[in-house]
């Protein structure tokens, strides 16, 4: 059976191999537009950028069963949402719950220890992948945008090029999680 690799609330992200939903497609709060997208299939990988912080968190733990019921055991769901602890003052009032712009429907604002419980109640094995911590400690395990591209990341975003190259700080990072069906 080939692979199936999903990209839930993908906008204008395309990656190789991975099939682009909307929200008329997948929509995280129906679980009849899961039904009729993937009937007896089960998805090896999902890929959300940037779309969980738009829920209200009771709806955030209905979608996170919802992703997981339509995993394949073994497979995952990476998700990637504004950290909460990232130390930069321009980047929270940027992400912040009803900021300005594209936030202004921003409707919590995550950290590792608020979206990982989200997600493992929901039956599903937390790896973290990027994060800050409430010192002010950008982590980084060993992962590879290979596996799911996302774009707002330490790996990808062009705001962090120089800190790439060793020349400067990090500009815009996420919360970055995998969450793996046992």
């Amino acid at each position: 059976m080939p692979v199936l690799k999903v990209i839930l609330g993908a906008g204008e992200q395309r990656w190789p191999g991975w099939t682009a939903t909307q929200q008329a497609d997948l929509d995280l709060l129906d679980p009849q537009s899961f039904a009729r997208f993937f009937g007896t299939r089960r998805a090896d990988a999902f890929l959300c950028e940037h779309v969980w912080e738009h829920l209200e968190p009771a709806d955030g733990q209905a979608a996170a069963q919802l992703v997981a019921r339509y995993l394949r055991p073994g497979g995952f769901l990476r998700v990637a949402v504004p950290d909460g602890h990232h130390p930069d003052p321009d980047y929270q009032a940027l992400v912040a719950v009803g900021g300005p712009g594209p936030a202004a429907d921003h409707r919590v604002l995550y950290t590792l220890e608020t979206l990982a419980p989200l997600l493992t109640n929901a039956g599903l094995t937390v790896w973290p992948l990027e994060w800050w911590d409430r010192t002010g400690t950008f982590h980084r395990a060993d992962w590879s945008p290979h596996d799911g591209p996302v774009y707002r990341s330490s790996h990808l975003d062009h705001r962090n090029e120089a800190w790439r190259q060793g020349r400067g700080p990090l500009g815009f990072t996420s919360l970055l999680l995998d969450a793996v069906k046992p």
